[in-house]
């Protein structure tokens, strides 16, 4: 859900200024838009996604363009599941120069599509759902990863199987046929599993709670899932607000409970620990990932040894290739070592290293955001910094410099499609990583940044 006001991710200028580093990576949101009469598409553009059966045919008085809620209405009838599957083994800133020198040559840039995916939202209808995989078959990656939101799936008690659960088994079964990989991140308790402090995500007060869910998830989808990530940024705030403490070993806990569970179930599931939001030390809101990341190790993470190590290794307005600190002045943004692609995983491996491992690494969230095209202001200047076409360059040459290292396994771009009407004009900071985009027409017809086309045409 939207954290419009949330300190880190629209004030990061503030934090760029001390020692401190900014969060700038958006939570998950309900999808919503505009939408009027179809136009004839572009040569670029979408062809015209399905209908949405859930659609409010209520008329806004000043535009006369009609407004949609939830794209999963109460009145949706979904399909029947599948069979089962037998188990498998602001202002515009004027952007700086730059001394970025490897610009990435597309059409000769081959990638591994086994060790490559994209993020997509879960609450969608069936239709738009398998639509939606279809513009990833496109991009020609293997992965989709998709977050079991616990709120969304058991909102009023556990043992709950109803309408979320059930479309989210179908969205899984789907992905799955068309012959995905499916990663799923494990977030967001819901409120009755929590008795204080539900202004913002977090874990459950009894972590049993948290093994029932996941046997139920797993009873329904397992399957067709192929890895967990278990949890996602557990140094914010935001998402680990409740009677647990913010630490390292305060997650170790709930991974426990999650690895047994996830294990009595299957031993070929691939199990990630949570990717950590790339930030500084700031009271209240964040802690250091580099220093969260040791705590875990000192709780026993080390021990887990088939698990992979999670990292979300945001650039911002930094290329791929850049070390820190390649200071501009007045850019901002740059002068911390969390604000570079490359850097992040080199300091990950250096502490990995240092507690003895030797695992993968998997990228399960990176990408550059622009704000170029968009009618309003960027939520942050340096969205300013990144043209559509820095956007794809930067993004292959990540996954070239990814899969060049032994210790890089998967690598999950985000994202598809959040970006439309309506988080554009809200300057929701998700839509400016989003590769495809509206037309701001009206339409339901979407664009294709460069880095679609990028990947879609690589050899």
């Amino acid at each position: 859900m939207p954290r419009l006001l949330f300190l880190t991710l629209l004030c990061p200028a503030l934090f760029a200024c001390s020692s401190e580093v900014s969060v700038s990576i958006a939570p998950e949101v309900q999808i919503t838009a505009k939408v009027a009469e179809p136009t004839i598409p572009e040569l670029d553009a979408e062809p015209e996604p399905p209908p949405d059966p859930t659609r409010d045919s209520s008329v806004s008085e000043d535009t006369g363009s009609q407004e949609f809620g939830p794209i999963v209405g109460p009145e949706y009838t979904q399909p029947p599941t599948n069979t089962s599957k037998p188990p498998t083994a602001t202002p515009v800133v004027t952007r700086p120069a730059s001394d970025y020198t490897t610009p990435v040559a597309v059409d000769q840039t081959r990638l591994d599509p086994a060790r490559m995916g994209i993020q997509l939202h879960y609450d969608y209808d069936v239709d738009t759902w398998e639509y939606r995989l279809q513009q990833i078959k496109s991009l020609r990656v293997n992965w989709v990863k998709v977050q079991a939101a616990w709120e969304w799936l058991q909102p009023n008690h556990g043992g709950q199987f109803d309408q979320n659960f059930r479309l989210f088994q179908l969205h899984v079964q789907k992905a799955d046929k068309y012959g995905f990989q499916v990663m799923l991140s494990i977030v967001k308790a819901p409120d009755w599993t929590r008795h204080s402090n539900r202004n913002e995500d977090g874990p459950p007060d009894d972590l049993n709670q948290l093994g029932a869910f996941l046997r139920l998830l797993l009873e329904k989808v397992g399957p067709y899932v192929d890895a967990i990530e278990i949890w996602n940024e557990p140094n914010l705030r935001r998402e680990w607000t409740g009677s647990r403490p913010i630490s390292g070993a305060s997650y170790m806990e709930l991974f426990r409970v999650a690895y047994d569970t996830i294990r009595a179930y299957s031993p070929h599931i691939t199990l990630i620990s949570a990717g950590l939001a790339p930030t500084g030390n700031h009271s209240g809101v964040s802690v250091d990932d580099r220093a969260f990341l040791r705590q875990m190790h000192q709780a026993g993470l080390g021990r887990y040894a088939d698990v992979k190590i999670g990292v979300h290794p945001y650039g911002w307005g930094n290329p791929p290739d850049f070390l820190c600190c390649n200071n501009v002045d007045g850019q901002g943004w740059d002068d911390q070592p969390q604000f570079f692609f490359r850097q992040t995983l080199r300091d990950y491996a250096s502490i990995i290293a240092a507690f003895g491992g030797n695992r993968q690494m998997w990228v399960t969230e990176f990408g550059w955001a622009t704000w170029e095209d968009y009618p309003s202001e960027p939520p942050d200047p340096w969205m300013t910094y990144n043209s559509a076409l820095d956007q794809m360059d930067y993004t292959m040459r990540a996954f070239q410099l990814g899969q060049s290292r032994a210790d890089i396994g998967v690598m999950i771009l985000w994202n598809l499609s959040y970006a439309e009407e309506r988080t554009v004009y809200d300057r929701i900071e998700l839509a400016g990583y989003s590769i495809l985009y509206p037309r701001f027409d009206g339409s339901r017809n979407q664009r294709k940044r460069p880095l679609y086309h990028a990947l879609e045409r690589r050899p």
